[in-house]
């Protein structure tokens, strides 16, 4: 795969002729070297059918020379603000008062909610806002209730029983004097490790983020043979994730009562272990994904409309969850496309393309010479001919003023 480079205004990753473009090797003849520039010219030339991808396929924007994002879930329509619950406040003693007016307007130094259990906290949430903890308590009880339903266990009771919201009004206490520096039961230690706690607990926030939306399409997987070991352990690995950074936060709430840099550093590894958890079994969950749609769609697929004994083909490679189609005559290859691989299969990535209204400075097919990356979908559809024979095409659009179909490949 070509090595990415950082965005620029136009972004797109340099093309290196050594991972599949049109290097040909010394000897290939100026007529092969010919027709891979022709075609390749002629890409954005071919019509648009009538059952091109939707303007946008993943409902995200796509940039050229960055992996193409997974679906996200469509955003709430704001509604009316809920009128505020039942409330307490809680000073440094513990002691609790419940709120007369809208909680909203409480000077707060944190809102939590705690997780019980027979009576036990065993977790946090926790917010800057009230609005916020709100927000989130629904996000966590929301998973578990899809968990419970999608995989068909029993809801989850340490999630039964969550505290009304709270507003915390005690402020931590920061002595300036009191200690020296690495002075034994003193601040300073345990404020570092508590610092760093925070940004793994919150590296940790950011995953679980990004990996809830896909709950959905995981569950889908768990019931798919040849996908559904590593759907499971995905799904697995987000539930334990949730429960860890419910209580990561009393853990470290309780690490800066206690200036408790042991207790810091055990809520550092434990969000940090958990981050890489999840980054491991999504991608052994996009492997194993890959896995199928290579098996069904991977190989040659014969450029429509030619004869000979070096007809033209498309080759689509898979490698884990990395997806290429290179267009190959003779000796000579040029890639096509490079993409990814979504949970529902779909194919995502770039394209190389000669630019609409643009020139060229040279014959080869790379940036150098004014070819550019434009976002592209690589789709398989079967075809049904009049004697009832079905072949299977491979279908790459790529975007431009319209979503445009390349020459049609099939087997």
């Amino acid at each position: 795969m070509p090595r990415r480079t950082r965005a620029r205004e136009h972004p797109a990753p340099r093309f290196r002729p050594e991972c599949g473009g049109t290097a040909l090797r010394p000897g290939y003849d100026g007529a092969a070297r010919f027709v891979i520039l022709q075609l390749a010219l002629t890409l954005a030339l071919t019509a648009t059918a009538a059952n091109a991808p939707a303007a946008n396929p993943l409902g995200t924007k796509v940039e050229a020379g960055k992996p193409a994002p997974s679906p996200k879930a469509a955003p709430s329509v704001p509604a009316a603000r809920a009128a505020a619950e039942p409330s307490v406040t809680e000073s440094c003693d513990g002691t609790r008062a419940e709120v007369s007016g809208d909680a909203r307007q409480l000077k707060c130094h944190r809102w939590k909610v705690a997780w019980r259990e027979g009576g036990t906290v065993w977790g946090y949430v926790s917010g800057d806002s009230y609005d916020a903890v709100i927000a989130e308590r629904e996000r966590q009880l929301g998973f578990a209730r899809q968990y419970a339903r999608f995989f068909e266990q029993p809801f989850d009771e340490r999630y039964g029983d969550p505290s009304e919201p709270i507003c915390d009004t005690c402020e931590p206490q920061k002595p300036v004097g009191r200690w020296g520096e690495g002075q034994k039961f003193g601040a300073s230690t345990a404020r570092a490790a508590i610092e760093k706690a925070e940004t793994d607990l919150n590296a940790l926030d950011k995953s679980l983020a990004e990996h809830l939306p896909r709950l959905r399409e995981i569950a889908g997987l768990a019931r798919e043979t040849g996908v559904d070991k590593a759907a499971k352990a995905h799904a697995s690995s987000i539930r334990m994730g949730m429960l860890d950074l419910a209580k990561a936060r009393l853990a470290l709430d309780n690490a800066a009562i206690f200036r408790s840099a042991k207790s810091a550093k055990t809520v550092s590894k434990t969000a940090a272990a958990r981050t890489k958890d999840l980054a491991v079994s999504y991608a052994a969950l996009l492997q194993a994904v890959g896995k199928e749609v290579s098996k069904a769609h991977g190989g040659k697929f014969l450029e429509d409309n030619t004869q000979g004994p070096q007809r033209p083909y498309l080759d689509v490679e898979f490698e884990g969850s990395k997806v290429k189609a290179t267009y190959v005559v003779g000796a000579a290859r040029s890639t096509w496309f490079e993409g990814e691989i979504a949970l529902d299969g779909g194919i995502t990535g770039q394209s190389l393309v000669a630019p609409q209204g643009g020139e060229l400075t040279c014959p080869e097919h790379s940036e150098a010479c004014g070819f550019v990356y434009v976002p592209a979908v690589l789709r398989f559809s079967e075809r049904q001919a009049p004697d009832q024979k079905v072949s299977e095409a491979a279908e790459l659009w790529f975007q431009q003023a319209k979503w445009v179909l390349a020459k049609p490949f099939s087997r």
